[in-house]
């Protein structure tokens, strides 16, 4: 019974010196993450100030990986203002679908909607530009389109 409390001494040890997770360390000393979880579930009864060290450890690791998670998902703008106006002269000019304008450019539509979406567009422009897809998503001009909802 010593050698297990023992081995469980020095598996919460090996934990708290490395910078690894319970995973790595687990792998590394050739047990499962589930034996290992369970031999720091008896590390209370064994060594209580231990215990408070590996809890201490995983709390903190919780902490940096959630904001590391959260910083993961932020998205950046990956075009500048110059190439968002480029894009919307382009749409608006030849009254292109977001698709024709993204066969033109090489950019994603879902960029190219990004992009004509964004602060860097104004009102009135983002108007145009969404009376331009209505009228595209129908297959008709822009003059039609207006025709037909004037009738209204």
């Amino acid at each position: 019974m010593e050698d297990k409390k023992e081995k469980i001494i020095e598996e919460a040890k090996y934990y708290l010196k490395s910078d690894k997770t319970l995973k790595e360390v687990a792998e590394e000393l050739q047990i499962s993450l589930r034996t290992l979880q369970l031999h720091i579930k008896k590390l209370p009864e064994i060594n209580s100030n231990l215990y408070s060290l590996v809890l201490n450890k995983q709390k903190a690791a919780q902490i940096a990986g959630r904001k590391i998670g959260g910083q993961k998902g932020k998205r950046t703008v990956s075009y500048t203002y110059e190439k968002a106006q480029e894009i919307k002269n382009l749409i608006i000019t030849h009254q292109l679908t977001y698709l024709e304008a993204s066969l033109c450019t090489g950019i994603s539509t879902s960029t190219i909607y990004d992009m004509v979406h964004s602060t860097f567009i104004s009102e009135e422009d983002k108007i145009k530009l969404d009376l331009i897809a209505e009228a595209n998503k129908k297959k008709i001009t822009v003059e039609e389109y207006q025709e037909r909802h004037r009738k209204r």
